[in-house]
């Protein structure tokens, strides 16, 4: 019963992705990333609550996403495996030598990563070690990457999930990559964590006030 319930969800999930979607006029900053996303190898970060317009900007692509083991992630992959996107499933820490391994594999067959930093139970808007960890691993710079909405719903959840309202506008905005030294201590792995958050939650009070100003 829990696969059809998966199956299904991934069906309409995916759909309703794409129907929404196409309401929608995306930007991207710089202009012209949204397509060079494919042959840029990189580490892309965007926040849990913030998924929706990646996940169709990003279809097709091949590229690989970190989704838990976890329940809930199920019918995450489910969705965005139907929108052309691969799947690894673990941690970045607990557990997920299998998980890192698998990247490793796939950036060497030329294929660029995602993952939500403070996913997937939180807490919103902070960067879990997971991800300066991946990147030390994989040597993969981090692209700090947000997405600003001009008007949205905001759904009960943990993370304040933010699905765009029909006929609004989007942004996706794309920082500098962030290189992270194979070697690090404590301290300096909590220096880059924090960077990678500040630049984050910087770059969404930014996003959402161009995604506004193009709407009016």
């Amino acid at each position: 019963m829990k696969k059809i319930k998966f199956f299904l969800v991934g069906i309409l999930g995916s759909w309703l992705i794409r129907i929404l979607a196409l309401t929608i006029r995306i930007h991207d900053d710089p202009k012209g990333f949204n397509e060079k996303i494919q042959t840029t190898h990189a580490i892309y970060t965007f926040w849990h609550c913030l998924m929706l317009i990646p996940a169709y900007v990003g279809r097709n692509k091949n590229i690989q996403v970190l989704i838990s083991q976890h329940s809930d992630g199920e019918f995450i992959a489910q969705v965005i495996k139907r929108l052309g996107f691969g799947v690894i499933r673990g941690s970045s820490t607990r557990g997920g030598v299998r998980a890192v391994k698998a990247m490793v594999d796939k950036i060497q067959e030329g294929h660029p990563i995602a993952i939500t930093p403070d996913g997937p139970r939180g807490p919103r808007f902070v960067v879990q070690p997971g991800s300066i960890y991946l990147s030390q691993k994989t040597r993969l710079p981090i692209v700090p990457t947000t997405v600003g909405l001009s008007r949205y719903w905001k759904l009960p959840s943990w993370d304040k999930f933010r699905i765009p309202k029909p006929f609004s506008r989007a942004i996706m905005m794309y920082g500098d990559p962030i290189y992270i030294p194979p070697n690090l201590s404590e301290e300096e792995t909590e220096h880059y964590r924090l960077l990678v958050e500040k630049i984050m939650k910087e770059m969404t009070e930014r996003a959402d006030i161009v995604a506004r100003q193009k709407n009016g």
